[in-house]
């Protein structure tokens, strides 16, 4: 039995958006990982929170501890929104690079009929791609943000301690209100 050359066209079309899928899973992946780091420094913060209004820890400065800690609670909770956005717009993506190969089979057993589909599905798979590398861009500047807001933070901290040493007070925040 002869092969249909038009099979391994088939097939070879179908191929296609696989490297769309193989570039998407990899994002679905990393994205993930951001998903799961967020959600980890929710769960530190909210800890410390805890710790520093039941008195249970032996840090210093403890007013200005929390609502830097408010403050870092907020830009995770913006940043888990784009992630949340991103992952989704990745599955759906995904999931239109799926449709698109199964389309393009389909469109060969019904003798071309439906060209327009497999192709718009690609589009609005591409489109969530860059909707979701967009959302990730903006959940990364937004994390760069926040470590510098750290870093200041700490350097605050630090320009107090070392203010309240050199006038002989004692470190804690009401000595520095």
């Amino acid at each position: 039995m002869p092969l249909d050359v038009n099979s391994y066209s088939t097939l070879s079309v179908m191929i296609t958006p696989a490297l769309f899928m193989t570039a998407n899973g990899s994002l679905i992946i990393s994205t993930s990982n951001r998903m799961s780091r967020v959600v980890d420094r929710i769960r530190v913060l909210n800890d410390l929170r805890d710790a520093l209004c039941r008195g249970a820890t032996d840090l210093d400065l403890v007013p200005e501890r929390l609502a830097h800690v408010a403050d870092q609670l907020h830009h995770l909770e913006w940043r888990s929104d784009r992630v949340r956005y991103a992952l989704s717009m990745l599955y759906l993506a995904f999931g239109c690079f799926v449709g698109t190969s199964l389309m393009l089979a389909l469109d060969v057993l019904f003798g071309n009929r439906l060209v327009a589909i497999p192709t718009l599905m690609a589009v609005c798979g591409v489109s969530l791609l860059l909707g979701a590398s967009i959302n990730l861009v903006r959940e990364a500047r937004r994390a760069l943000l926040t470590n510098r807001l750290e870093v200041r933070f700490y350097r605050d901290l630090n320009a107090k301690r070392q203010a309240a040493a050199s006038c002989g007070m004692p470190r804690t925040s009401s000595a520095t209100a």
